[in-house]
């Protein structure tokens, strides 16, 4: 989301090098932190992402991965964290019921409770960015979407991914909190 964006005259080269490097960086640790969560979740029989954030997550690369990116690269990399995303998926439909054991109907419905999440996500992300990309929010020049000036897809990426990592860091306190325990997570996925 970007990758097709020309930046202002006023804007020097070396921003939008450094842009896109501090991109790469970034993507590379999450990329790292996502196989860190598979890794820690069977060798702790637990899961570590909590379940809505991971609902959350899954949706949003979903929606932007299918939907919203334009370049080959932008949707290779949403595929390849959607596919990390089902080794988190397959680890907590496998290790749930041992967390949910003080509430046993959750424990036995914990699949079912999940696709409900994923589907309210993914609905919910889908109309955010649908609402977004149709009413040409921050539409501006330089930014083009679908070979046009159009929507900010890098803004709306920010926003939508910003409240699903404001989620999933305060839900993964809480989560620590409640378990009394760090199982599926780790020191280098914090």
């Amino acid at each position: 989301m970007g990758s097709n964006d020309i930046p202002p005259a006023h804007v020097p080269a070396h921003v939008v090098s450094m842009c896109n490097l501090f991109l790469m960086i970034g993507g590379g640790l999450w990329t790292l932190s996502y196989t860190l969560y598979v890794r820690e979740s069977f060798k702790t029989r637990s899961y570590g992402m909590p379940l809505f954030a991971l609902a959350l997550n899954f949706a949003w690369e979903v929606v932007y991965g299918f939907y919203v990116a334009e370049s080959p690269l932008e949707k290779s990399v949403f595929i390849l964290w959607l596919i990390i995303d089902c080794g988190m998926i397959y680890g907590m439909m496998k290790y749930a019921r041992n967390e949910w054991s003080h509430a046993p109907t959750v424990g036995r419905r914990i699949v079912e409770i999940f696709i409900v999440m994923m589907i309210g996500a993914t609905l919910g992300h889908y109309t955010f960015a649908k609402w977004w990309i149709e009413n040409d929010i921050n539409k501006r020049e330089g930014k083009f979407y679908r070979g046009v000036i159009g929507p900010d897809t890098s803004e709306l990426g920010f926003w939508s991914g910003c409240i699903c990592q404001v989620y999933l860091s305060t839900a993964s306190l809480c989560q620590l909190i409640i378990r009394r325990h760090s199982g599926g997570v780790s020191w280098p996925i914090w």
